[in-house]
This record gives C-alpha cells, sequence and structure tokens, in this order.
C-alpha cells in the first residue's frame, strides 16, 4: 500500500472512496464533511439528524455518492467527543475509514488530515504522523499461512489531502515519521504472529542481522558458549530444556558517537515458545505461547525504526531470545541458577521463565555495557491482565522522571502506560530459604513480584520494566480487534521504545 500527501480538494478526487469526520453531537457537518455534504445535496445532515451517522468514536459510516461526487463512496468517521479529542483518537479515525473502505472494496483511497482542521486543534505535523500511522496500523493484516488469498480485500492507495499549500511540507514530514513508526510496530506484530516452529530463536537472531544490515546498526549475539563464559546461569538455566540455540541479540544505533555515553539501553524478554517446562502449562491457550516474545520484537522493531530516524542518542537493544520447553535437560522446581551478578536463584516455578533471562540480560545491559537508562518490556505476568486488564501497560520503576516521561508517551502513542508501585514490603515474597532470591511469590501481587525480583539486576541505574502481558493484545484473555489495534500481537510498545529514544535525543 503507498501512502500520499498531496494538497487537493477532497470534493474533487476522483477514486473508490473518501474519508471525512464529524465529531459526536455536531448537528451539522464541518470542514472537508461540510463540503461534501454541499455535493451531495444535504445527504450527510438528513442522516445525521435521523441519527445514522452519530459521530461516535470509532464508528463509520458509508454513503454512496451516485455520481454527484467524482469519488464512488463516502466514509463518515466519527471522532467522539470535541472536548475528549487527542491525537489516538486521530490515529482511530484514520483506521476506522481505511479499514470500512477495504471491507466495501475499496483499492483507492483518500482521507482529510483528521484533527489538522481547527476543529481538531491538533498541530499539522503531529495529525499527520497520526492519521499516516492508524491508516498502516489499521490495515495491517497476517495471512502469510493461508494457501489462498485470491479474496482476501487490500488498498493499493490512500491519499492524505490537505487543501493549504502552506502545510504540506510539515504534513510531508509528519506522515514520513508516522509511516517509519507504523512499519515498525507491523514488523514487530508479524514477528510476533509467526508460529514457534517457524520463529526460532536462531531465525529471529537472522531477522535481526537484516535489520542491522539494512539500518546501519551494529549486530552482535551472545551464543551459549559465550553465555557460558560470562556467568549467564539464569538465561541458560532456561534454554536447557530445548534443542534450538539459545541467543542473546544485540544491536546498536550509535547516533550519539562512539565517544558520548553509552546511551540508552532497550531490552525485550523473547521466549520463542513458553510451554512453560517442567512447570507445564494448562493445553488450553497454549499455542497463543508464540507470542511470549512480543517484548523481543519490539525491542527489534525499535531498533529498525530508530535506525531510519537517527536521533542524535545511542541506543542498544538487547534480546534474551530462548524456548522454554520440558524435558530430561529441562531445568526443574527446585533447581538453584546463578545468575550473572552473582545472585543464586531458587527455581520455584518454571513458567516464571521470563525474569530469568531477563535478569541476565539486564546485568549484561547495565553492569557490562553501562547503559542509562534501561528500559524492559515483556509479557512477564498473567497477574498485568488481572490488575489492568488489556488496555494499559504496567510501569514499574526506580526513576521518578523516567515513569512520568512514559506515561506522557504513552498518551501520545496511544500504547498507555501505568505506573505501579513497588513497595519493598512485597520482597518479603521472594525471600528464599536456599538461596538469595526465589523466582516466584505466590498468586498476590503477581506482577510487583516481577518486577521487584527483576530490580536485584539494575543496581543503581535508571531502569523501567514495561509489563505488557495485557496491553500487546491476545496472548492472555481478550482476543478483540480494536481500532486500529489487531487481535494478537499489536506490536505495543514499539512507538513507545522509539518516542523514549527521540525525547531523550531532545527531537520532541
Amino acid at each position: 500500500m503507498e501512502l500520499k500527501v498531496q494538497t487537493g480538494d477532497i470534493t474533487t478526487w476522483k477514486g473508490d472512496g473518501i474519508v471525512v469526520n464529524l465529531f459526536e453531537g455536531a448537528m451539522a457537518p464541518d470542514g472537508g464533511a461540510g463540503a461534501v455534504d454541499k455535493k451531495l445535496r444535504g445527504v450527510l445532515t438528513k442522516l445525521i439528524k435521523r441519527g445514522e451517522i452519530k459521530g461516535k468514536l470509532g464508528s463509520a459510516a458509508m454513503v454512496h455518492t451516485f455520481d454527484k461526487l467524482p469519488a464512488d463512496r463516502v466514509c463518515v468517521v466519527g471522532l467522539g467527543k470535541q472536548g475528549e479529542f487527542t491525537l489516538d483518537r486521530a490515529r482511530q479515525a484514520a483506521a476506522a475509514g481505511v479499514k470500512a473502505l477495504r471491507n466495501a472494496g475499496a483499492k483507492k483511497i483518500a482521507s482529510v488530515v483528521h484533527g489538522a482542521g481547527s476543529l481538531g486543534n491538533l498541530d499539522p505535523e503531529s495529525a499527520a504522523q497520526a492519521n499516516a500511522e492508524g491508516i498502516i496500523l489499521g490495515l495491517w493484516q497476517f495471512r502469510k499461512y493461508f494457501s489462498d488469498n485470491s479474496d482476501v480485500k487490500t488498498v493499493d492507495e490512500v491519499v492524505l489531502l490537505e487543501r493549504d499549500p502552506s502545510k504540506l511540507k510539515v504534513m510531508k514530514a509528519g506522515a514520513a515519521r508516522g509511516e517509519i513508526l507504523a512499519h515498525a510496530t507491523n514488523l514487530a506484530r508479524d514477528l510476533t504472529n509467526e508460529p514457534g516452529n517457524a520463529m526460532t530463536p536462531t531465525h529471529l537472531a537472522q531477522i535481526a542481522k537484516e535489520i542491522a544490515k539494512k539500518n546501519g546498526l551494529e549486530y552482535e549475539v551472545i551464543d551459549r558458549d559465550k553465555a557460558k563464559k560470562l556467568g549467564m546461569g539464569a538465561f541458560l538455566g532456561v534454554a536447557q530444556g530445548s534443542d534450538e540455540p539459545p541467543y542473546i541479540i544485540i544491536l546498536r544505533y550509535l547516533g550519539g558517537g562512539k565517544k558520548s555515553a553509552p546511551g540508552l539501553g532497550l531490552i525485550g524478554k523473547a521466549i520463542t515458545f513458553d510451554s512453560g517446562g517442567i512447570s507445564l502449562k494448562p493445553s488450553e491457550g497454549m499455542q497463543d505461547m508464540k507470542g511470549d516474545m512480543a517484548g523481543g520484537a519490539a525491542v527489534l522493531a525499535a531498533m529498525q525504526a530508530i535506525g531510519q530516524l537517527q536521533p542524535a542518542i545511542n541506543v542498544t537493544g538487547i534480546v534474551a531470545a530462548t524456548e522454554n520447553l520440558p524435558s530430561g535437560k529441562a531445568f526443574k522446581p527446585g533447581d538453584i541458577l546463578k545468575a550473572s551478578n552473582g545472585k543464586t536463584i531458587e527455581i520455584i516455578s518454571t513458567d516464571a521463565e521470563g525474569r530469568l533471562v531477563l535478569a541476565d540480560a539486564l546485568v549484561y545491559a547495565t553492569k557490562t555495557l553501562k547503559l542509562a537508562p534501561v528500559v524492559d518490556a515483556a509479557t512477564l505476568t498473567g497477574a498485568m491482565v488481572v490488575a489492568l486488564g488489556h488496555h494499559r501497560t504496567g510501569v514499574f520503576s526506580n526513576d521518578k522522571e523516567l515513569t512520568e516521561l512514559l506515561a506522557k508517551i504513552g498518551e501520545e502513542t496511544g500504547e498507555k502506560n501505568w505506573a505501579m508501585p513497588m513497595d519493598p514490603e512485597y520482597a518479603e515474597q521472594i525471600k528464599s530459604e536456599w538461596a538469595d532470591l526465589k523466582n516466584s511469590g505466590g498468586r498476590p501481587a503477581g506482577s510487583i513480584i516481577g518486577a521487584l525480583f527483576l530490580k536485584h539486576f539494575v543496581g543503581e541505574t535508571a531502569w523501567a520494566h514495561l509489563d505488557i502481558a495485557g496491553s500487546v493484545g491476545g496472548l492472555i484473555g481478550a482476543n478483540k480487534e480494536n481500532g486500529y489495534k489487531n487481535k494478537f500481537g499489536n506490536g505495543t510498545p514499539t512507538r513507545t521504545f522509539v518516542h523514549l529514544a527521540l525525547a531523550l535525543a531532545g527531537k520532541k
């Protein structure tokens, strides 16, 4: 699909469909919708009065033009209440319009830039970025493993139209940034939706190598032998049950220069399939554990976008990739592992494996590479879904400024974050009688316990842990398409990671 930004009049554009918008509660169309309404001799106004077009967020009403306009159809998308309009609502409206027209068979679509008008009150560049993201994210489909895609509806071209030529330059810049961010997010989606027999640690490492080559990044892997030399006993303990070789995958972007500070560290959990190990998961829903590498997928995708956007900052992405399987070689409840910082860990559950692979990755990031700040993302705990459901990511951090920045970024990107507590009293739950720590503290406060476990491996480095078990979509619980977010493995927090790098570089 090709995305263009052009000056032009939505009423004179010729194609399969056009998209305009309406705020909830408006009694008459305005802006582009008003101009279209005049050409249609008041049809939109009549439908609004009849309650057939309401402007509710996410709604998409289709109207045939019957040759009164060069375009065959008009789609009126709802922006919700004007006082509640945000960048993310512009993103949602953009997705709703192109998806509705695609489903109606449209191949060539034009749209107003939602939010860029006087009522939307968004700056043109940010509005164009949000619209581009919504369009590309909304049209994403994963059809790789279907043998027949002949009936699948796709879009060839979407044009964002702006009547004011003076806005074109900044809108093109915003849309170009939005394309980079959306394509990166879709890469994370592709990786997460791949089945476990295809997306092995070896394959993930090969994809990372290709990303590095295409985007000017440095590439390195820590294989099993090197991990042993580095004392990564927690990571290797999880990996020992699988015949697939494990890898710590490292991508480096040196936008700040080799003589600058080591820079931002992005860390991702990539359990390419998680059976639970000896502490075997129930068979129902286990197929979705192909997505237990969503955090790692987001890191690789974010590094692609960072390489393309080139912020003036050094960024290192680290992905801990392995399978967690039961076998005669697998680690067991009661085993004691030693992480690379010397901490010993009693294994209570082999299904609490994500924190183990992250432990050694975090030590490598903070102690060996001296990265700061460091942010990790992981589908870590089912308890996160209980706490926050599927609409927000839980943020656990030792740094107030970093927490506040992630909250601000979350509102802009729609990958919403919520600060969670890490009171030291909770740490009693992971005290072990046999080792420094145990890897599970039982059901109470499960997400907090997971974060407190990770805190033992970051030292004094500014750090945040993003538990995306609910917000990444579909892995645990709800499996529903929502606006521009797909049902399973929606790419969270790819755009959060990129915006964080941009913010720290002073580019936003």
